[in-house]
């Protein structure tokens, strides 16, 4: 009985679609946050589509919960089956999946969970695994998410609360007060009265280490958090406020003098002495240093957020808005046309891809589905990787990518105008969404291909040592880049994990991030918003040398379309160095990869030294299948070119030269003088009809072309040193070629004559057999045998 692969297992039981679409689907959009082998139990988490899901496998329960649409939406079992539950099969040990899919028919597909406690447990263990990673902004990002059921989240509020005190986290500290306030948790939240009031204070002693864009994110958080909490500790911190209030330091003035005016009734009646705090004199001159500071923003290019932020904050302060707005308008109209660039330029570089890689225009049939469109595609370009990167950077989803919201049409109206020929005007919720984004000025707005250009990475050949600049390697993670699907804070980049991260725009590669390029980046992020997106700290950009040699020492890295997850799963055995090589290099999405190239030789050189360190491992691996295992070896040490029209023991070799501790550049040179010794053995020999292995064509741009000439007077003489015996039998004429059978050039006419095992021939075919040797010039020793 053939024992079926774990492909072939999933097409049989899901079909062949739903496993291609799996394929594509980014490794690293899943989380496995636990495995456990035995009963299998298997908790995860999904980013698709920017939304979240949970995917628990419980063998002991045999349930399979999951929160995804077509888990909800669906009553039969085949029917809930997803593209995310293949993904997970598929990243897990073989050896689980086949126990899996084995005992499938018994599994119960569900999406029940009461009291939200299987999801709250999922971002529980999530939140646990970052802290014992010292990550804790993350950590505390998913201990948030984690409060579902507002019954049972005490231990969770005093977990975050006093993580984020014991590390200085005031930022996250204050906006999960304020989240909580927001979600009806007051009553919970006054049974940890202490901790607010501790990091409060703490906050107060710590102001300068923030960057002002924070300090203002505290203070919205404050404006809520204190119309519910009591401020009466602060009584006794008015000395402190009065240091902070005459700071020369920006971020302990503006917070304090903010912190004074926005509770000033509730203050005084605490304590009188803050009526008479901040001097006249001094609070103007503060707001002029306030407003000196927010023009210097607007020549800074700073993010838009803070200098709305900080409008609105003006009003306590007592700026009033004839000082600031005209400068603000026109430099909110100013990112905002910004941003449509940075539109154009997403568009333009995809439109480049579109005329490089033949994508034609279609129709698309657009039909309304309530908030969505459905599209067809054209057959012909669903068969083009280049397409399918395309649409799904426009924000198309679904089993087979024919689904897109209205707005997402209007947003990214230009391209889609590119991709299909339908006439859009008709549709009045696209147009809505499209003049929202773009206004009215249509023809102003131009795709040019041409600017696609530089968005199209560089090969990084720089090595910038990361792994000696930090001690603790878990510090840092290597990004691939990706043109983002809605460009975030000006980025056109962005990468997805088990969130979507975004370059921090503070960076000073920041404007130069491009698709496709690998960065080292600080693991611990800058900000999480919305607990989705993640803004992370860019260190440097990263070669594939550099890239591969830092995974081999362990770390982290969010995959793109580079398959960087080879590096790993060779390195811990899951899959064979030969099987590795393969995988990358018939990778489909290669034809649009940058230096995809580059990446190969590199990779191949990390296979090698692999190769070199694990003899006994690839020992047995070349003996499962010698002749496959040694061609794959060459194809390592590229050597495909010079060993052209060469058909000879390479197996044998290997394994001689394997014993041997040398590094690549020794090897082949080793490997390739084995080889000239092997030749010369075999003309030195010179048996007959030895010479097959050589295809002199094949040979002629090789080192090996040389022996050219030897090999065809080999072969000639060979042939005419055989004897052809004409004889008589019951009158029939007929020729004894057995002598010249087994030579180079008798195999090679036999073979065309189709004379098969005969080793007499009749005269038909003698003649035939002579025309074909006069031709290259060869004589037939020919002579008479009586019988």
């Amino acid at each position: 009985m053939i024992k079926e692969s774990l492909p072939e297992l999933i097409i049989g039981e899901f079909g062949e679609k739903l496993y291609k679409k799996s394929l594509i689907f980014p490794n690293n959009k899943i989380n496995i946050i636990y495995i456990r082998e035995d009963p299998i139990k298997i908790n995860s988490i999904i980013l698709d589509n920017d939304r979240e899901f949970h995917l628990i496998i419980n063998q002991k329960k045999a349930e399979i919960f999951h929160d995804c649409p077509s888990f909800l939406i669906h009553s039969l079992k085949e029917k809930k089956i997803c593209v995310h539950l293949i993904k997970a099969l598929l990243l897990i040990k073989k050896n689980l999946a086949l126990k899996i899919l084995s005992d499938f028919s018994n599994y119960k597909l569900t999406s029940e969970d009461f009291g939200s406690k299987k999801k709250s447990k999922n971002y529980i263990l999530l939140s646990n695994s970052c802290f014992e990673t010292d990550n804790c902004v993350e950590g505390l990002s998913y201990l948030n998410k984690a409060i579902i059921n507002q019954s049972e989240c005490e231990s969770i509020i005093e977990n975050y609360l006093k993580r984020a005190i014991e590390n200085n986290l005031y930022v996250e500290f204050f906006e999960f007060l304020k989240t909580c306030i927001e979600n009806e948790l007051i009553d919970r939240l006054l049974q940890f009265n202490h901790y607010i009031i501790e990091g409060f204070e703490n906050l107060l002693n710590s102001t300068t280490n923030y960057s002002f864009i924070y300090i203002l994110f505290i203070i919205e958080s404050l404006n809520v958090i204190f119309n519910f909490i009591d401020l009466s500790f602060s009584k006794d911190l008015f000395n402190k406020f009065e240091k902070m209030v005459y700071s020369s330091n920006l971020n302990e003035k503006y917070f304090s003098i903010y912190f004074i005016m926005k509770n000033f009734d509730k203050l005084i009646e605490i304590n009188p002495l803050f009526k008479a705090l901040i001097e006249k004199n001094h609070l103007e001159s503060s707001k002029n240093e306030i407003l000196e500071y927010f023009f210097g923003e607007i020549e800074n290019l700073a993010v838009l957020d803070k200098l709305k932020l900080m409008k609105r904050q003006f009003k306590i302060i007592g700026i009033s808005k004839d000082r600031f707005y005209n400068e603000y308008k026109s430099y909110k109209n100013e990112i905002k046309e910004l941003e449509k660039k940075v539109y154009l330029k997403k568009f333009s570089f995809l439109k480049l891809l579109m005329e490089k890689y033949n994508i034609i225009s279609s129709k698309g049939e657009f039909r309304k589905k309530r908030n969505t469109y459905i599209i067809q595609h054209d057959p012909e370009n669903l068969k083009n990787p280049v397409y399918q990167y395309i649409i799904r950077r426009l924000g198309f989803f679904g089993l087979n990518d024919q689904i897109i919201k209205s707005n997402d049409i209007g947003i990214n109206y230009f391209i889609i105008r590119e991709l299909f020929l339908d006439d859009l005007t008709n549709h009045p919720d696209i147009f809505y969404y499209k003049k929202q984004f773009w206004g009215d000025n249509e023809n102003d707005l131009e795709i040019n291909s041409i600017e696609g250009f530089s968005l199209f990475s560089d090969i990084i050949h720089y090595n910038y040592d990361i792994d000696q600049q930090y001690s603790n390697i878990n510090d840092v993670i290597i990004i691939e880049w990706d043109l983002a699907n809605k460009p975030r804070q000006g980025s056109i980049v962005n990468a997805y994990g088990s969130q979507i991260i975004i370059p921090d725009q503070n960076n000073p590669l920041f404007h130069d991030l491009k698709p496709f390029e690998l960065c080292y980046c600080l693991k611990i992020p800058v900000k999480i918003e919305g607990n989705i997106i993640k803004t992370i700290n860019v260190i440097s950009k990263c070669s594939f040398k550099d890239a591969i040699n830092s995974i081999s020492k362990g770390m982290s890295f969010i995959e793109g379309f580079y398959p960087l997850s080879l590096v790993k799963a060779v390195l811990d055995k899951e899959i064979s160095p030969f099987k590795a090589n393969e995988t990358a290099v018939n990778n489909a999405n290669k034809i649009f990869i940058p230096k995809y190239n580059q990446f190969i030789k590199n990779f191949r050189e990390f296979l090698f030294e692999f190769i070199n360190r694990e003899r006994d491992y690839i020992f047995e691996e070349i003996k499962s299948d010698p002749e496959k295992k040694a061609n794959q070896i060459i194809i390592l040490l590229n050597l495909t070119n010079e060993l052209s029209g060469l058909n000879l023991p390479y197996s044998k070799i290997l394994k001689k030269l394997l014993s041997q501790n040398v590094n690549l550049q020794e090897f082949k040179l080793k490997f390739l003088k084995e080889i000239h010794i092997i030749i010369k053995e075999i003309l030195e020999k010179r048996n007959i009809g030895n010479t097959i292995v050589f295809d002199l064509k094949k040979m002629r741009n090789t080192p090996f072309s040389k022996y050219s000439n030897e090999i065809l007077n080999i072969r000639k003489q060979e042939f005419e040193s055989g004897k052809v015996c004409k004889f008589q039998d019951k009158a029939e004429i007929w020729y004894d070629v057995s002598e010249i059978k087994n030579t180079f050039y008798g195999k090679k006419f036999f073979n065309i004559l189709n004379i098969g095992k005969e080793i007499s021939i009749k005269p038909d075919k003698f003649k035939k057999f002579s025309e074909f040797t006069s031709k290259l010039r060869l004589k037939i020793n020919l002579g008479i045998k009586n019988h």
